[in-house]
């Protein structure tokens, strides 16, 4: 990213903060690092202890347990947002599908953030709520094709 104006722009895109005002994503921008990740590399592991958040700007990752895929992530999806609320471990592997340019917000400075911005918490709240009902969706799914003839 060139600068944070270009930051800012594209937090704005992403679900959890599309209705949060221009100062807050500034404050978002500045704690975000952008990072690559190259095709192949799974960079998050189930069972490890998470302490960030991506977003992905460009590429395709893949949420999966061992074989069983889960689902396909793209451009401005985010995942591990769990982590930055709480040290809890990852529930599944992330896998890049192809070379990848992600954001990503440490728990600890988005904890600093949460106590001084609290608009921040309503999309954080909405984010993990949708989490919530695509996790109960995927275990009936589960559920149903085990027990399905």
């Amino acid at each position: 990213m060139d600068n944070i104006i270009d930051m800012v722009l594209a937090l704005k895109n992403v679900s959890i903060f599309q209705n949060l005002p221009d100062h807050v994503l500034a404050d978002i921008a500045e704690i975000t690092k952008v990072g690559s990740i190259d095709k192949g590399t799974t960079f998050i592991k189930k069972g490890d202890l998470g302490e960030e958040m991506y977003i992905i700007k460009s590429g395709v990752a893949q949420i999966h347990d061992g074989e069983h895929v889960i689902t396909n992530i793209s451009e401005n999806q985010i995942v591990g947002e769990l982590a930055i609320l709480a040290p809890v471990q990852r529930t599944a592997d992330v896998t890049a599908l192809e070379d990848m340019t992600v954001f990503i917000i440490n728990r600890d400075y988005f904890s600093d953030l949460l106590a001084e911005e609290f608009e921040i918490v309503s999309g954080v709240m909405v984010s993990l709520v949708d989490t919530i009902i695509q996790n109960n969706n995927i275990i009936k799914e589960f559920k149903t094709s085990r027990t399905d003839p």
